[in-house]
């Protein structure tokens, strides 16, 4: 019978998008399967617009269908997240990549380490912003976030703004710059010693 000949070919043309899709996603194709999922939207409506006396087969197409539609919905979320850069992309295909992104869970300990090194680093009166720019730059690194335009000179004049305000608010001149890492993001915060 042609209808479910066409049907298992549109079954296996769904399984390979969804592979080539996952393939996009992990970086490993460059451009997404958009040709094939084309081709498999022409295919569902064509045997959609079918009369299919088999019940079986109706059956088998109709789940066919409703399983494509659920990936397709996956689909289009992750795409919506890559171009928002919202997406965060799992191994990308490299052997040694798993494993580093099963390591890279890590910044939800790193803020105490950073606090404590922040704690324990000189206040910037002191001369310590090369220190507090060298851990900051390493945790936006860490973080994978850019570091082009941030200079010693650029985070001194906006600690010393932000020390200000601290200082004002808090009446006191013993305040602590601290580098700690929230939401994957690198952050500095300026509070009052203890």
């Amino acid at each position: 019978m042609g209808d479910r000949e066409d049907i298992e070919i549109l079954d296996g043309k769904i399984i390979r998008l969804k592979v080539e899709y996952e393939q996009y996603f992990a970086r490993v194709l460059k451009r997404e399967p958009s040709k094939l999922r084309n081709d498999i939207e022409k295919t569902i409506l064509s045997l959609n617009g079918k009369t299919i006396n088999n019940t079986s087969t109706k059956f088998k197409l109709n789940s066919i269908v409703a399983r494509y539609n659920s990936y397709k919905q996956h689909w289009d979320r992750v795409l919506r997240a890559i171009e928002e850069g919202t997406y965060v992309r799992k191994a990308e295909g490299a052997p040694g990549a798993a494993s580093e992104a099963a390591a890279r869970p890590a910044p939800a300990s790193q803020p105490v380490q950073a606090q404590k090194g922040g704690a324990k680093g000189p206040a910037p009166a002191d001369g310590g912003f090369e220190d507090i720019y060298k851990r900051y730059i390493d945790a936006r690194k860490e973080c994978r976030e850019p570091v082009e335009g941030i200079t010693v000179e650029s985070l001194k004049k906006t600690i010393e703004q932000y020390k200000k305000k601290v200082e004002e608010q808090y009446k006191t001149s013993n305040v602590d710059v601290r580098v700690y890492v929230k939401d994957g993001k690198a952050k500095l915060t300026i509070v009052p010693k203890k």
